[in-house]
């Protein structure tokens, strides 16, 4: 009996292990493949990093830098819910008049590019400095429509950080 008892406690032992590590290599693939998202869609509107520059610094299409910004500032509150997402699209359709699937592949350059700074405000701060130097000051009401769009798709009012960085994107666009 004792013997069955220990049997039984390996293969149970061994399972779970097994198990462990199966999932282990699934989240190791889905990391890979959220990687692999963020470089074809950087690639895909022309984005290039070079070395010992920061990568906001990199950006030459003002879509990208648009996206991250709406991006930052929707995930001021708190992690950013599929509505948040799924507005951040339609928009991106509608404002850069492009297709679902590169609404798509923006809203992924924009949280991968909005991660890079140390904090949101700091990123929204240092992509709207970027947005004016590759757009100039005629891109400031479409931001703001679109920023004020994904912060309230949750509901009709803006968190009090992201009221704060539509202060911050007022500041460099003083006509918008």
């Amino acid at each position: 009996m004792p013997v069955l008892v220990a049997l039984l406690g390996f293969l149970a032992a061994a399972g779970y292990w097994y198990f462990r590590i199966r999932d282990a290599g699934g989240t190791a693939r889905d990391l890979a493949d959220a990687a692999n998202d963020v470089r074809l869609a950087a690639r895909r509107f022309g984005f290039r990093s070079r070395a010992n520059i920061h990568p906001i610094d990199c950006i030459e299409d003002a879509r990208m830098a648009a996206a991250g910004i709406t991006v930052a500032v929707a995930e001021m509150d708190g992690a950013l819910t599929q509505a948040e997402k799924d507005t951040a699209i339609v928009q991106f359709q509608s404002v850069f008049d492009v297709s679902k699937s590169d609404a798509e592949e923006l809203f992924t350059f924009g949280r991968w590019i909005a991660s890079q700074s140390g904090t949101r405000a700091e990123a929204v701060r240092r992509l709207t400095k970027k947005l004016v130097s590759l757009a100039g000051a005629e891109a400031g009401p479409d931001l703001i429509r679109l920023v004020k769009a994904v912060g309230m798709a949750e509901g009709n009012i803006l968190h009090d950080d992201a009221e704060d960085a539509l202060q911050t994107i007022r500041r460099y666009f003083p006509n918008a």
